[in-house]
């Protein structure tokens, strides 16, 4: 069995897959080998999406929610301390390794990183590949783990997560 976290952009890209309908009934036939958690910082993210944006006629901020919740169920982590901590530390191996991003824009993606980190996730899925997935946020991430004696997950995109359904 693998655990995944999949990552804000993921549920973005999922509503304008054109096949949501067969990635949702891939997912639902895989809960024995894959099992999909979400992290309170995701949500957050997802509830700041603006009230007023509709897609089709749709609200995309409720449907964005509401896939969020089908997908994770109760499986979503609050955020700790420990994670917090390691985040800090990500983001200060980030700035030595060259990473020019700031605080306020990397941190989210630290933190999601440090949970899937410390609840020992296999995969995190995202298709951020400017901050979450650059070369010194790698580094950061192998670096503070090796330390930290933690496990590093492996990073995927959408595409490589809807090939890992089947």
């Amino acid at each position: 069995m693998q655990n995944l976290l999949l990552d804000t952009n993921i549920y973005g890209e999922m509503l304008v897959d054109l096949e949501l309908d067969k990635v949702k009934e891939r997912i639902s036939k895989n809960k024995s080998l894959l099992v999909l958690f979400g992290l309170i910082i995701i949500r957050k993210e997802l509830r700041a999406t603006s009230k007023k944006v509709k897609v089709e006629g749709s609200n995309l901020r409720i449907d964005l929610l509401n896939l969020y919740d089908s997908i994770t169920g109760r499986r979503t982590l609050e955020i700790t301390e420990e994670m917090e901590s390691l985040a800090s530390n990500y983001f200060h191996a980030y700035q030595k390794f060259g990473g020019a991003k700031g605080h306020s824009e990397m941190f989210n993606d630290l933190l999601i990183v440090a949970g899937a980190s410390i609840k020992n996730m296999d995969i995190v899925v995202s298709n951020d590949d400017a901050s979450m997935k650059s070369e010194h946020a790698i580094s950061a991430y192998e670096l503070v783990n090796s330390i930290s004696k933690l496990r590093i997950p492996k990073f995927i995109s959408y595409e490589e997560f809807k090939g890992l359904l089947g």
